[in-house]
């Protein structure tokens, strides 16, 4: 293990090949440590145990995973941290007496995961109102929402859009003075 007196230039960590920096970087003077090059998202390597996985593979997704399932969960770990968001009224014509009512950090962004599962495209997001506890909101909406529909599936409620609207919209005039109070 060589050292040399340079240190990174973000964290300023001594800089030692073999340990927190490569031989590579050393040669191109690139004065970054490993785990900042990570943090920074500079490295687009994606390792599995260890195992270095080629940018054309499938499941490719840079970083380092112990598993594939761990690549592929590694997002939800965000999802789960994050309180604020929004909850929103998904409809599908194929089903045309249900709503679906859910919540996201991006409610457009869930929608378009609901499209590639439908080969009509035919999901729409019908109303959303943005909360900052997401979690504890879309709870309050399905109690509700159950009371209401003459049934309910999961986050499925057979109920009319207008309703399902009212409810959030209910939730969101709930929801204003504890903004202002927090």
């Amino acid at each position: 293990m060589h050292t040399c007196n340079t240190h990174c230039r973000i964290c300023g960590t001594e800089l030692i090949v073999g340990q927190n920096w490569t031989q590579k970087r050393k040669d191109h003077k690139m004065y970054i440590c490993s785990a900042c090059e990570l943090k920074e998202g500079r490295n687009r390597h994606m390792r599995v145990n260890g195992k270095y996985i080629s940018k054309h593979h499938p499941l490719h997704k840079p970083g380092n995973y112990k598993s594939f399932g761990d690549a592929a969960f590694s997002a939800l770990e965000k999802d789960k941290k994050v309180k604020e968001g929004y909850i929103y009224v998904i409809t599908n014509l194929a089903w045309p007496e249900w709503v679906k009512i859910g919540m996201a950090i991006d409610a457009e962004d869930r929608l378009n995961g609901y499209q590639t599962s439908s080969p009509h495209r035919d999901y729409e997001l019908k109303y959303t109102i943005e909360t900052e506890d997401r979690r504890t909101l879309e709870q309050v909406a399905h109690k509700e929402a159950s009371k209401l529909a003459s049934e309910y599936k999961g986050e499925w409620f057979k109920l009319d859009v207008e309703t399902a609207i009212e409810i959030l919209n209910n939730l969101k005039e709930q929801d204003e003075p504890r903004k202002r109070s927090a």
